[in-house]
This record gives C-alpha cells, structure tokens and sequence, in this order.
C-alpha cells in the first residue's frame, strides 16, 4: 500500500491501521506492506519513497509502529521529512521488487495507491510513459493496481484524466472522502474480492455459447478437522485400502470391480465403466426458456444459490452478450430458467437466472455488482403443503388501536444494518485486546435496546388503548401462557431445606428450582435424585 506524503497521510494511514488490526484479529495470513512517497530518507535505491513496513503478515509492533506514524503526523513531527524528488515508474518498480523476493507463494498482489494529487510534480511524457508501460507489464503479471483518493489539500477536485486514468485504464472514479469509516470500508471492498468458485460454459443456444463464472457470496468457510492421536494427541494421517477376504492381500485399484444382480445373473463392471454410467450431461449452464419473475416466490429456493458474472478466458464476447441478456430479462421483468451441471458425473439441478443490474452510491462505488442470481429450485415433490389449526382472529377494534401505535412509532429513517449486534460488537473487542495486548477491554453501547421513555412519551395513550383492547378488565391469562414463578418456588425450597422437610415439596417445583438455579439434572430424573442434587447444590 503506497501512500502520497501529503497532508491526507494521516487518514490513510488510520484507514491502514484499521485493516492492519482487521487483518490481525482474523488470524489472516495475508501479507501487507506499507510504503511512503514523497519523503526526504529513503529505505530503498530511489529517492522519495520510504519502506515503513515489509510484507508481512499483520501483528501488534506493526499496528505500534503505525500508530505511532499517526500520532508524530498530527502532532507535526514527521520525522522521514518531505520532498517532491520521486517518480510513480520508481514506486512500481519498487512494489514489483517486493511482490518478486517474497518467497511464499501469494494468491493475490495488490497495490492500493493513497493520494490527493491529480497529477504528481514534475511530470514529462517519458517519465508518464515509463510509468504506463510498467503498469501494463505488472498487470500482466496478475498485479492489480487500485487508486484511493483521498480529499485535496487546495479543496480542488481530483482529476483522474491528468494521470491515473492512463496508469489503470478500466479504474473507475470516486469522489474523495475524508471521512475515516468510509475510507475503511473502500479499502476492505478493494482488498476482498469475489472468489469464483468454478468457470462454466453458459449454453444458450445450439450455436451460441458463453463463458461464466460462479461465486458464492454468501456461505460459512469450510470447517477444517485435524484427526489426533488419543494418545499423544499428534496430527495423524487416515488411509484406506481394499484387502483381499481370504489372504488378507492389498488390491490395487484396477483389481477392485462393482456388481449388480440383474434377474438370476451377477453382472460385473469394472470402475471405469461406473464412471461413465454416472456421466448423464457435460459441465454447463443450459437455458431452458423464461418465466416472470413473478413465479419465482421465496418459499421457492432448495439450495444455496450461486452469484453468475461473464469471463473472457475462453469465449471472446462473453461480456457483451451477458450484460444485453441481463438488461433485457431485467426491463421486462422475467428470468430464465436453466438446467446446471456444476459438475461431471452429477445430474444437475433446475435453477432460475434472476438479473441484478449494477447499484452505485452517490460516490460512485458499487453497492451491488451486475450478475445474475442461479436460484436453486425444487422440483414438485420437494414442495409440501401444511396445514395450520385455526387461531383467533383480533377484532376490527384491536387492529385500529395496533395500527395507531405502529403509526407513532414509526422511523421516517431507519436501516436496520446500522444497529449492530451488541455481543458481537463486545466479542471483537475483546478478541482486538488480546490480539494488541491492550490491559482493558472497551466497553460497547447496546443500541437493540428500546428507549422507554420517548416511546412513551410519544405513543403512551395509543399504547394504554391497545392495552386496554387486548386486555380488558377481568382478562384471565391462560395457564401455559404465564411466566414461571421462580422466586417463590425459590423461596419455598430453601425455607423447607431450613426446616428439613424437602421432601414435602412437589417434583414440579422441584424441576421447576433446578431450572430457576440453573441446577443440570437429567429429565428422567425421578424425586430422589431431584432431592440429592438439590441438597448437594445447597450444601
């Protein structure tokens, strides 16, 4: 990550600190680097850019000494100095350097590009082309190159046409922010990308073919199992193999055959031949036809549905193609339906193509990504029927007074995404004091729980009558509707242990302390074991 030493440093270099301490607290493995531009001392062979960190992987004397880079920014005393001698050809030539002796083998290479200058100083046509060429060559090699930028310290606009557009060609502009959560989170959306889970071809027609690729963006990483010794409790490795019954010899696998009883004859077949019995279509996407979209109703998802984008790798002109079928679907308003084949040898699912244009934000960062959704769809037998025994219905005079409270209480604003879970809130924070070593944990603000007070202030009459309306006087509650009452049965177990007449008291109030304590019996459990570990509890 290159950052511009400029008077936007210290917002990236919080930005920076905070995927440092992301990385960390996930125990990634990822490796960062962070490289300064534009400073007086020089960790490298060309002047103006500083090494502040090597590539490697996040841990607490990075997140330090990146804090510390911070506060000396703010307080003035940058000590690496500043200068304008550098050349963007330099700072690539210096980040390939870096990506070439890393030794581990990377799956991806990024370099994100903090800046607030449209245009670096000093710029000619053979410095601006030295820089061109080399940002080919690298994204040959598999380099990505992001722009970031950050707000001008003149409060000018940032051109992207002046320079960056001819270094990453298909970049696409932002409006800069200096907002620190919004600087976060473009940067956790540049470094996290889709992972394609598999390419396929996308079969529309006899003579009309496309590429495909499948993400899933949703879905829990698989779970990795480490068998141990019961002994030494060492990793150990399982192996099979397929012994002979009568001399206890190994088989190979050509030696092993499979049989099926056909009337009164035993048909042998060899493992190749079952493979190929198992064989029913080619890998593939094959389009069936189309329906509304309307016909396509939520109960209607069997399986985890699988997100389609367009590739280029084996059929030219898959992209174009892609994006005038999922404009069309979209403007009209249907979908298509499909018979996929994720894998050889499988019979394949019935699936709707559901389009998904593009959505950006005001700042021109994408919100949604174009692609269609592969819905996983039942057949008919999959789809069952139940039925529901008849409940009371509420009078036309309680829904009123419902409606009237709703009504009051209701958010002109609200997202509900903004309300983030307090445990888990309290779980990260925890997890980021232990990972940097902190003394005490940060205490977090439950935002789930309901401000009493304005709501009463604004809707206690409405309220009051809805109360009154479900609950009129003389309003009995039904048996299996009321609360256990633990506090008396409390009582009423600790007076009798006192009193040495327990076992006086009823096994369901017996049950009933064990489940208000917290007290773990066994729910076959007859009185007397009720009693002994109830005696054994109170000491």
């Amino acid at each position: 990550e290159a950052v511009v030493s400029t008077q936007s440093t210290g917002l990236a270099l919080e930005a920076i600190k905070a995927t440092y301490c992301n990385k960390l607290i996930s125990g990634s493995l990822d490796r960062i680097g962070v490289l300064l531009v534009g400073t007086e001392t020089l960790t490298h062979d060309y002047p103006g850019i500083h090494i502040l960190l090597p590539l490697d992987t996040p841990d607490k004397a990075c997140v330090d000494v990146l804090q510390q880079a911070s506060n000396d920014f703010a307080n003035g005393k940058f000590e690496w100095g500043h200068s304008q001698a550098y050349s963007p050809y330099h700072l690539l030539f210096t980040c390939n350097s870096i990506y070439t002796s890393c030794v581990k083998k990377l799956g991806t290479r990024l370099i994100m590009i903090f800046t607030n200058v449209s245009e670096p100083r000093d710029m000619n046509n053979k410095t601006r082309q030295l820089a061109t060429t080399k940002a080919r060559d690298m994204s040959e090699l598999g380099i990505t190159i992001s722009i970031i930028t950050l707000p001008a310290a003149d409060g000018g606009d940032f051109n992207m046409e002046k320079f960056y557009s001819a270094l990453v060609p298909d970049h696409e502009a932002m409006s800069p922010t200096n907002d620190i959560e919004d600087l976060s989170q473009r940067v956790h959306r540049r470094e996290n990308k889709v992972r394609m889970t598999a390419s396929m071809p996308f079969v529309v027609g006899p003579e009309l073919t496309i590429g495909v690729q499948c993400c899933n963006l949703f879905g829990e990483p698989p779970a990795k199992h480490i068998n141990l010794c019961s002994k030494t409790n060492e990793p150990v490795i399982c192996e099979s193999s397929v012994v002979r019954e009568t001399d206890r010899t190994t088989l190979a696998p050509y030696e092993v055959h499979r049989s099926a009883k056909f009337g009164s004859q035993t048909v042998i077949f060899s493992q190749d031949e079952v493979d190929q019995m198992k064989v029913r279509s080619d890998k593939g996407i094959y389009l069936v036809g189309f329906r509304p979209a309307k016909d396509i109703k939520t109960h209607h998802v069997a399986g985890k549905s699988l997100f389609l984008r367009p590739t280029e790798t084996v059929y030219n002109g898959s992209t174009s193609f892609f994006v005038a079928l999922l404009t069309r679907l979209h403007a009209r308003e249907m979908v298509g339906l499909v018979h996929c084949v994720p894998r050889e040898g499988t019979a394949g699912f019935i699936g709707a193509l559901v389009p998904q244009p593009e959505e950006r934000d005001e700042d021109n960062e994408q919100v949604r990504p174009l692609g269609f959704h592969l819905i996983h769809l039942p057949f008919a037998d999959d789809i069952r029927k139940l039925t529901y025994e008849p409940t009371n219905q509420p009078s036309p005079a309680q829904v009123e007074a419902a409606k009237a409270v709703v009504n009051k209480l209701k958010a002109k604003q609200f997202n509900s995404s903004l309300v983030e879970n307090p445990t888990v809130l309290q779980f990260n924070k925890t997890l980021e004091a232990i990972a940097l070593e902190k003394d005490k944990i940060e205490e977090t603000d439950d935002n789930t729980k309901p401000d009493v007070e304005r709501m009463t202030k604004r809707a206690g009459s409405e309220m009051q009558q809805l109360n009154s309306a479900v609950f009129p006087s003389g309003y009995d509650v039904p048996a299996d509707c009321k609360k256990p009452d633990y506090k008396r049965v409390i009582t009423l177990v600790q007076n009798r242990q006192r009193e040495g007449t327990l076992a006086k008291v009823s096994v369901a109030d017996l049950r009933l302390y064990c489940k208000g304590v917290r007290l773990k019996v066994s729910s076959t459990a007859k009185k007397g074991d009720l009693l002994e570990a109830i005696k054994k509890f109170l000491g």
